[in-house]
């Protein structure tokens, strides 16, 4: 009786586990075959204030009629490990003209100069990587989503486990902030000591807007208004752009196939 009143229990508390939020925006870009569509949304009730942010469909096909500046609606069911963006469909309103994306690097391309500074104060610059295999995607603390920058922190924390005897020496990894006027050295030193495990994972602020659009980050804050499109580089020892990964929802091994390549091609 006992194992049936549990059952019983766990299942009345399922409803619980899971909230369902009502979202309308705009359709930025859309990614079919990563079944995510990047969009400015209005604020979320109960949620989050407006933002650009990506959210994976439930099903691709319910993509198939979007395009850049379509205005949308959908339910974004979110639990503790992912958010997904369920009956999507148009809102009916006039779509909106979308300035064309700013051009971002080649692959083969130098990383340009840049100057940060990371969780501890320190200002790192593009010199201070020359040398080194790096991989870089951008983050912020605030981030309500799980399966955006909380996976891609996780991610990185899984490279940095598996890179553990390169980390540092060869092998350096950069999550820069969307966010800055909030993720102060300080903050992130805060979210560093909850996903970082040693040295060699630097978490980056100040004026992150040239790197990220050279990068491909789609990218503003003004007004509660933070864009992030989870773009990751991988950036060779000769400082040039390797290879990138779209979105937040590659695997880990993946990354750290294109980082053994770089290690070794340019030992």
């Amino acid at each position: 009786m006992s194992y049936r009143i549990l059952t019983v229990a766990i299942f009345l508390s399922l409803p619980l586990v899971a909230k369902t939020y009502a979202v309308d925006g705009i359709v930025v870009a859309v990614d079919p075959a990563a079944r995510t569509m990047l969009v400015s949304h209005r604020a979320i009730a109960n949620y989050m204030p407006p933002m650009l942010m990506p959210f994976r469909a439930e099903s691709s096909a319910e993509l198939a009629t979007l395009h850049p500046g379509a205005r949308i609606q959908f339910d974004l069911t979110v639990t503790k490990t992912e958010a997904v963006a369920r009956h999507i469909r148009l809102s009916g309103e006039s779509d909106v003209a979308l300035p064309a994306p700013k051009e971002k690097l080649a692959i083969g391309a130098a990383l340009p100069d840049f100057e940060l500074a990371d969780q501890n104060g320190r200002a790192i610059r593009t010199a201070d990587l020359r040398g080194k295999v790096v991989a870089i995607d951008f983050i912020y603390s605030r981030c309500p989503l799980p399966d955006v920058c909380p996976r891609l922190s996780a991610n990185f924390a899984v490279l940095q486990r598996k890179f553990r005897d390169q980390i540092g020496a060869n092998l350096v990894l950069l999550s820069v902030t969307v966010d800055p006027d909030f993720d102060t050295p300080a903050v992130l030193g805060e979210y560093a000591r909850r996903w970082a495990t040693g040295p060699g994972w630097l978490f980056l602020t100040g004026n992150v807007a040239p790197l990220a659009t050279a990068l491909g980050e789609v990218y503003w804050a003004d007004e509660g208004s933070i864009g992030h499109n989870s773009t990751t580089s991988i950036v060779g020892r000769d400082g040039r752009l390797a290879a990138m990964v779209e979105g937040s929802n590659y695997r880990p091994d993946q990354l750290a196939h294109l980082i053994e390549r770089q290690l070794e091609d340019h030992p």
